[in-house]
């Protein structure tokens, strides 16, 4: 009986030094989760169940510690760490693995792939950059190059000075100086990212509280459809020095009667000049913004704590592709695990509950990091001596045992 139970302790010795051993090699593998074993006592009853003897020990379970590893600060923004619980979630051919292991990148196709080449799942977005929630989608970047958009609303705020004079000059002349009293401009774009100069010129009238703006396009006359120039609207003030009417503006710029339009659509832009100001301080501009952008280029990629997921462009654009979708399980410890830092689901772990990082109880996301592996290697190492030890001993056991049987063999 001693072999059996020497036996038996050699074997959950060995068992252990494996978990151990794999704990060790895996200390530096990104996203891993070390293991422990758990061993149970073995009985033996004799007939009629009235006394019982150990008869050994046994593996009950190797059980994975899913502690929350350390972070790894790296330079590529695809690099995620999951803070908290979850698991992103990747596809090869229709079948879901699960992982901690945030390498991620971008294939030929502009697929967010792993380091394996399988694809992160997420909610899609559409073509305004809505997330569409509900169906799991590879995700990708559909736009590498950001078409051009053409300015439709102008948006400028300031303060004219209440103390400037009428000019010495009567006629508006944007080449003199002396016929304006204040100028601000506007960059904007046409339908093919071409830049433009939209001016402002204001001249302050005989009336009180009341001023001209001048407009030009790329330093000349605005012409309307039949070639007339246009671009000259009145602002007035009331005698607190805020704007009472002539603070919104449309401004039609024709492509045929506007040399620097040739070629390219009409132009139709909203002035929003609200916030203007008529106070007896210098002549300030506040705010000059406008919605046009030119063609852009891919330059970087950007993931938010939530796993919203946006392509930067160098026209200082951004447009959401989509958002990253973590998966969370009744029982972690049923996963079952599969190499390549992946788990699959099981019957013992339940069905994966999918939900948006920072929702419910997922983590968040860390764009730009790693989980390290939760491998306490100095633990593991003082382990493997207890597991050495236990080993030694039960072989001790079994020479005993050997020792007694051969003295028993000797007497007779």
């Amino acid at each position: 009986m001693s072999f059996g139970i020497g036996l038996s302790g050699l074997n959950a010795a060995r068992q252990d030094l494996d978990v151990i051993s794999n704990n060790i090699a895996n200390s530096n593998t990104v996203g891993f989760k070390g293991s422990r074993t758990e061993f149970a006592d073995l009985y033996a009853s004799s007939v009629g169940g009235s006394a019982s003897k150990g008869t050994g020990v046994q593996l009950a379970n190797t059980a994975q510690q899913f502690s929350q590893g350390d972070r790894i600060n790296t330079e590529n923004s695809l690099d995620m760490m999951i803070t908290g619980n979850g698991y992103f979630v990747v596809d090869q051919n229709g079948e879901k693995s699960f992982t901690r292991a945030g390498y991620f990148a971008l294939d030929a196709e502009k697929n967010v792939v792993n380091n394996q080449g399988l694809n992160l799942q997420g909610y899609a977005a559409d073509a305004t950059g809505n997330i569409l929630p509900g169906t799991l989608a590879d995700l990708k970047i559909a736009q590498s190059e950001l078409p051009a958009t053409a300015t439709t609303n102008v948006v400028g705020a300031a303060n004219l000075d209440s103390r400037n004079t009428v000019p010495s000059v009567g006629t508006f002349n944007p080449s003199d100086p002396n016929s304006y009293n204040s100028t601000m401009a506007f960059n904007v774009y046409d339908s093919q990212g071409n830049p433009h100069t939209l001016s402002m010129y204001f001249v302050k009238d005989a009336t009180p509280n009341q001023w001209t703006a001048n407009f030009q396009f790329d330093n000349a006359t605005i012409n309307d459809a039949g070639g007339t120039p246009i671009g000259s609207q009145t602002i007035t003030f009331d005698s607190s020095g805020q704007l009472l009417s002539g603070g919104t503006f449309n401004i039609g710029i024709p492509e045929a009667t506007n040399a620097s339009l040739v070629g390219v659509a009409d132009m139709t832009m909203n002035l929003d000049l609200g916030s203007f100001s008529q106070l007896g301080s210098d002549f300030t501009v506040n705010k000059a913004t406008q919605d046009g952008f030119p063609p852009g280029q891919l330059t970087g990629l950007e993931v938010s704590k939530e796993g919203v997921l946006k392509a930067l462009y160098s026209n200082g654009q951004s447009s959401v592709q989509g958002q990253i979708v973590l998966a969370a399980f009744p029982n972690d410890n049923g996963l079952i695990p599969s190499g390549d830092s992946l788990w699959s689901a099981s019957f013992a772990s339940g069905s994966p509950l999918l939900g948006a990082a920072g929702k419910g109880s997922m983590g968040n996301l860390q764009s730009a990091a790693l989980e390290q592996s939760n491998v306490d290697l100095s633990r593991e190492l003082v382990r493997l001596i207890e597991a050495q030890r236990n080993y030694q001993a039960n072989a001790k056991t079994i020479e005993t045992s050997s020792s007694l049987t051969q003295t028993l063999m000797q007497i007779i």
